[in-house]
């Protein structure tokens, strides 16, 4: 595992404690990490950009529900690079200290999981109310303090909190896996199969998109995700974030950058990191 000189490494994620993000990041970094709850994706770039941490976690898009905007719109100015990603599936559970479903007045979760469980809650907890808070460890902390509550958690959450699991993934879709990009102040030795995530603004000209793609199909690279988001300079000026298949210091991606940054007014390259399925 990595360290920090000869201290643990420092992971700040998004807290509290027991987050699918807290999950993720004890699945890439292990036990022995020293981990920094953060309340917000902000504060997890701020407390790796001062050096309050060697490294952070969030969260960049769901299967189900799409990506998490506020971590793209960060990736534009923060100086950080992507080392790596973690691929986490998401299983939803009934977490409570209520002896069983009737006694259940009120659920809470995350705006996300409430979407993903909503036909469930339908079907088996009608007219109970729904509540959506910051996130699911902290609906579960919750409903640690009251019987009459329920939270929408994870396993990890339900340990953590000493909540018994009432109810089995109530998340029917077999597709429901979140996705985190590990920040670090510096890019990371390459090891295995590789995976670039880059940033580019086209040219204020007909067709510059497509010749921008041109590059990337010409060198048969695959592109495996490519989407855009208001640069938040000017009205109707987009950044587009991509990734790709290789590494950026390798062939043949190496050189199809190269021919990219003739195509694009501005081009970074967010990372080169492990791939992982």
């Amino acid at each position: 595992m990595p360290k920090a000189g000869t201290k643990p490494i420092r992971v700040s994620y998004l807290g509290p404690e027991a987050t699918f993000t807290h999950e993720a990041a004890l699945r890439h970094f292990g036990k022995e990490a020293e981990y920094l709850p953060a309340d917000s994706i902000a504060a997890i770039f701020d407390e790796v950009e001062v050096g309050r941490a060697d490294r952070g976690v969030v969260p960049v898009e769901n299967a189900l529900e799409g990506t998490v905007n506020v971590t793209l719109d960060r990736l534009v100015d923060s100086p950080l690079v992507i080392a790596g990603e973690v691929r986490l599936p998401i299983d939803i559970h009934l977490l409570t200290k209520a002896e069983g479903m009737r006694d259940i007045r009120r659920v809470l979760s995350h705006p996300h999981a409430v979407a993903q469980c909503r036909r469930w809650l339908q079907k088996h907890l009608p007219g109970v109310a729904v509540e959506e808070v910051a996130s699911t460890s902290r609906a579960a902390r919750e409903a640690s303090l009251d019987p009459s509550l329920a939270a929408l958690g994870s396993r990890m959450a339900a340990g953590h909190y000493g909540l018994k699991v009432l109810a089995e993934k109530l998340d029917t879709e077999s597709i429901n896996v979140t996705r985190f990009f590990v920040l670090a102040k510096e890019p990371v030795p390459k090891k295995g199969r590789a995976r670039t995530s880059l940033l580019f603004v086209v040219k204020n000209e007909p067709g510059s998109l497509y010749r921008a793609m041109g590059p990337i199909a010409g060198a048969g690279v695959n592109m495996t995700k490519i989407e855009s988001r208001p640069s938040r300079r000017k009205a109707w000026d987009y950044v587009f974030f991509m990734d790709v298949e290789g590494h950026a210091g390798e062939p043949p991606l190496a050189g199809c950058l190269e021919c990219l940054r003739g195509e694009v007014e501005y081009l970074r390259v967010l990372g080169s990191y492990p791939a992982e399925e």
